[in-house]
């Protein structure tokens, strides 16, 4: 069975990459996670943005039906000041009508949303002529079904606009299905801003209407009437929950306030009293009815500025989500960088330092080296007892250096003559044995000189023991120096 040896630092660099790789997928997921919430958000915004011009335009041509019947139901005296006052609402639906178009150029062009654009500015057209004719007939010709005729053609209008409304509302919540809530409370707002006004078209057509035609315009009023109320109690109502803010909460009890117990109370009082004597002018009831309807307006208006705001909200949320992702991934990644380089500074590359003095400790090399600077603690540690043992082995070193100076000079004490210099009796004796068999193995003769001084007691006698010494050394120079190589010349005792 064969094992795979890694080094350490390998070990370690493979789990910071596993580490680093872990990071990534998982900071990778949430900066993802992140965006696609940012996108989807800011996406969500600038498409309410978009839907709420042409809101704006769906409820400038609601509101013009105000100004519109005012002017068909004017008298002659009245008449110039209701026509100034129907131009400029004209120009205000038409300039919606404007920034609507700009803001959906190049988009909704399928052939529904198309079809229902051209009906939308046809329907408008044909509404408005019918207002006109009505409007430009003296007060005393003017006939009820004149009046009625605009009436509805300016409702047409008006449907025209809301199903132009909810063609591109679908197609948003289509692409965006997260937008559905706040998009079904802007059309309900809508609608509801709208079916106010409706409401009070059909008490005016009763109030100049003959009587006969009052019961279907009442009938029609009490239908309105249910679809507001219908549009209060499941939707509109609950504002305040979809949009927890204090603008919206206050707003809705402003139109229960307003509308439900102020304008719709008025409308209903006309309808059921002054409708079958016509006893109350459209003119005293408008202006008695309309401001009534301001705080309805008003809720429109602040439901899609403030979704448009929670939206931005959001997408602000995911967005400093996705730069705190962003940023935590890239500080671990840092953090575990630096932890590399640390490791490979402080350990890896002193531990190979450590691993090469070793090896040049074991060849013999006492020298002292420069020790790595920046290193941990522990391999301080390590390089510190690495001394102690260079020094220790320094220390033995020259310990044996010493013994086998010591032993070397005992051995020639052991095997010298002291006084010649020259080998012993005993050094003499150790070597006889080598001599004999290298003489044997290389066919070669030995001579044997045995010889001493005559005379020598003489020597000492007369001239005592140290001259008798130097006579000794000085004859021991002579016969070395004569001596061939390979010759062995040994003082066996005596002289």
């Amino acid at each position: 069975m064969g094992f795979v040896v890694f080094r350490i630092q390998h070990l370690q660099w493979m789990g910071i990459a596993a580490a680093s790789i872990g990071c990534l997928l998982l900071g990778g997921t949430a900066v993802l996670n992140n965006l696609s919430d940012y996108q989807r958000h800011n996406h969500g915004a600038l498409e309410l943005a978009r839907f709420s011009t042409l809101l704006e335009a769906v409820n400038a041509i609601s509101a013009e039906r105000g100004p519109a019947n005012s002017a068909m139901g004017a008298t002659d005296e009245e008449a110039a000041t209701r026509r100034t006052e129907l131009a400029a609402k004209r120009a205000e639906t038409d300039a919606a009508l404007r920034r609507m178009e700009a803001t959906f150029e190049g988009t909704l062009t399928d052939a529904e949303c198309s079809a229902a654009r051209a009906q939308l500015h046809a329907d408008l057209a044909n509404g408005r002529r019918e207002v006109d004719l009505a409007a430009s007939t003296a007060f005393d010709y003017r006939e009820p079904y004149g009046v009625a005729r605009g009436v509805m053609a300016m409702f047409t209008a008006a449907d025209a606009a809301t199903k132009l409304r909810d063609l591109v509302s679908g197609h948003i919540m289509s692409e965006m299905p997260s937008l559905a809530g706040e998009l079904m409370l802007v059309n309900s707002t809508s609608m509801l801003r709208d079916q106010e006004g409706r409401l009070g078209s059909f008490v005016v057509m009763a109030l100049v209407a003959p009587p006969e035609w009052d019961q279907t315009y009442l009938q029609r009023m009490h239908a309105t009437d249910g679809i507001i109320r219908s549009l209060w109690s499941t939707s509109v109502s609950q504002a305040d929950k979809l949009l927890p803010e204090p603008e919206i909460t206050d707003l809705v009890q402003a139109v229960q306030r307003d509308f439900f117990d102020g304008a719709l109370v008025l409308a209903l009082d006309a309808a059921e009293n002054h409708s079958a004597d016509n006893s109350l002018t459209p003119a005293a009831l408008t202006a008695d009815y309309v401001p009534g309807l301001r705080s309805s307006e008003l809720l429109r208006t602040a439901v899609i500025t403030h979704s448009v705001a929670a939206m931005n909200r959001k997408a602000e949320t995911s967005l400093r989500a996705l730069i705190s992702a962003a940023l935590l991934t890239g500080g671990i990644l840092a953090v575990l960088v630096i932890v590399a380089i640390v490791f490979r500074r402080t350990l890896f590359s002193p531990l190979m330092r450590l691993h090469d003095d070793v090896l040049a400790l074991a060849s013999g090399n006492h020298r002292q080296p420069t020790p790595p600077q920046g290193m941990a603690r522990e391999v301080g540690n390590i390089f510190n007892g690495l001394d102690v043992l260079r020094q220790n082995l320094t220390e033995k070193q020259l310990l044996e250096e010493e013994q086998r100076r010591l032993n070397r000079r005992l051995r020639r004490l052991a095997e010298t003559d002291t006084l010649t210099g020259l080998l012993n009796r005993r050094a003499l004796l150790n070597r006889v044995d080598a001599m004999f068999r290298r003489a044997d193995r290389i066919g070669e003769s030995l001579a044997v000189v045995l010889f001493d001084i005559d005379h020598f007691k003489v020597v000492n006698d007369t001239h005592g023991h140290a001259v008798g010494d130097e006579v000794l050394s000085g004859v021991a120079r002579l016969i070395d120096g004569a001596l061939r190589t390979g010759d062995t010349l040994a003082r066996i005792g005596g002289e």
